[in-house]
């Protein structure tokens, strides 16, 4: 079972930007609007579908992450000043987060889910597990349906 949880944990960490909120860097969509980057890739793009007052997004709306074209993450909810604030919904390959955000960063309660079926719901800081919360890993999966 250590496995198993260590192996969601990793996952988790992958999934989920680690950068801290200081050393973000800045992306900018083909209108000009302005989103943070915590953690940068080589031919990254984004597209940005709501309000842009000042060059930075703010409001509800969607941001989409591109790498090379290819669609990789989108983040639905509230952005402030180019940041995730707030609740959303951030998904990417095989994973979903559905919580609250502060600075682009999952922060507060929420609940991540893998294409395993794996979960871990419960309280954020500073875009990783921290405090109480409830988890499900791939074996305790398996071990429901024998």
């Amino acid at each position: 079972m250590r496995t198993m949880i260590s192996g969601l944990f990793t996952a988790l960490c992958v999934a989920l930007p680690l950068t801290a909120a200081a050393d973000v860097d800045w992306i900018t969509d083909a209108k000009g609007c302005k989103v943070a980057n915590l953690s940068p890739k080589e031919g990254e793009s984004v597209t940005w579908s709501g309000d842009c007052p000042n060059g930075l997004a703010n409001g509800e709306g969607t941001l989409t992450w591109f790498e090379s074209g290819v669609k990789t993450e989108v983040y639905e909810g509230m952005m402030v000043d180019g940041y995730a604030e707030g609740r959303g919904k951030l998904r990417s390959a095989g994973s979903a987060y559905v919580g609250e955000f502060k600075k682009s960063l999952q922060h507060g309660r929420g609940r991540f889910e893998v294409a395993d079926g794996s979960w871990y719901s419960g309280e954020w800081s500073e875009g990783l597990p921290h405090g109480r919360g409830q988890m499900l890993t791939p074996e305790e999966i398996g071990r429901a349906h024998v």
